[in-house]
């Protein structure tokens, strides 16, 4: 698999953070910041790992990217594109391994993550700690 998927509406925020990523993992990182985008570069290339943050938005164009079960529920969950964009993953044939990262505390969404999420990262996390957690989860593999 290719690299590292970071899906994150602010972009601002977590380039910094990539390039870090890609430097110390010596890996291609590609930031994207919408569902629409996380998925045409899933289906575009292979991917190791997917950062994601819960609260994202779904794109301009979503009907062209997202399977049948996203798009019955895109007028529901318009913010919470991070669980859409689970179920756009769950469809892949070579799923990537998935870290949550996001300032979300509610339980019961971390609950709707079951299994498919192999770690989740309080967002704002340090740097430090971010690659950390990522170089563990790619050494763990799972």
């Amino acid at each position: 698999m290719s690299g590292l998927l970071f899906v994150d509406d602010e972009v601002d925020n977590v380039s910094l953070a990539a390039e870090i990523l890609a430097e110390a993992l010596d890996m291609q990182v590609a930031v994207v910041d919408s569902v629409e985008a996380a998925v045409e570069a899933l289906q575009e290339g292979r991917w190791r790992l997917v950062i994601m943050d819960l609260f994202i938005p779904l794109g301009a164009h979503p009907h062209r990217i997202l399977g049948p079960r996203a798009r019955r529920y895109q007028d529901n969950v318009e913010h919470l594109g991070g669980l859409v964009l689970l179920e756009e993953i769950d469809r892949l044939e070579d799923r990537p391994l998935v870290i949550s990262h996001s300032a979300c505390t509610d339980h019961v969404l971390f609950e709707l993550f079951g299994d498919r999420v192999v770690r989740a990262i309080p967002k704002p996390a340090p740097i430090d700690t971010l690659l950390h957690d990522v170089m563990e989860v790619l050494q763990e593999g799972k």
